[in-house]
């Protein structure tokens, strides 16, 4: 939803940075795996309990994220391989988000406060979920049928997930909001390609 209304925006945004990167003849696929490697350092940083800092480095990853599209546009490096690429760290990063979580929360907390099964409960729900929000539009779309619907696609949820680990007392509930949103656009998006289906 928030993807489909900012992301001509985003991308006059990203577009000079990304042709200031291409200048420097850095491939789009090196920001990928280079966006993907400081998911693996947010990961860290959560499992040690250092969720600000996490939170921070997830901003300058999730600008990453962005970033390589604009950069092999402005290279003329687009690929099917890189597409290929940019999708599977997104899942990648994904489980970096979510597992560390609950570790976090449900088998090693480092403060009694953290020690909240629950909410590792939660966050395995929103990480399958998520996983399935993305396979719906991959299936989809190998049948012919394009499928950006829904509420939480994977703009709101990395934003509300940075939210969570900038301002920790909110992670609980963000979390359920997270698993909430992510089942109702998988449920959206099925819903979606048996519409369309019927009418083809």
């Amino acid at each position: 939803m928030l993807n489909t209304k900012i992301r001509a925006r985003w991308d006059r945004v990203l577009r000079p940075i990304g042709a200031w990167v291409a200048r420097g003849r850095i491939s789009p696929n090196t920001v990928t795996l280079v966006g993907t490697a400081l998911h693996v350092v947010v990961a860290a940083l959560i499992v040690t309990g250092e969720l600000l800092a996490a939170g921070i480095v997830a901003v300058v990853a999730a600008l990453l994220d962005g970033l390589d599209g604009a950069v092999a546009k402005a290279s003329g490096k687009t690929s099917v391989f890189g597409g290929f690429l940019d999708s599977t760290t997104d899942r990648i990063s994904d489980a970096l988000y979510f597992a560390p979580i609950a570790w976090l929360y449900g088998v090693a907390p480092d403060d009694p406060a953290r020690d909240e099964p629950w909410v590792a409960a939660v966050a395995l729900v929103a990480l399958v979920a998520s996983f399935m929000v993305s396979y719906v539009k991959a299936r989809a779309e190998g049948l012919g049928i394009e499928c950006n619907v829904g509420f939480a696609e994977r703009a709101e949820r990395l934003i509300l997930v940075i939210l969570a680990l900038l301002f920790e007392p909110i992670l609980p509930a963000f979390m359920v909001i997270l698993a909430v949103l992510a089942v109702i656009t998988v449920i959206q998006r099925i819903a979606h390609v048996y519409k369309q289906a019927r009418l083809a």
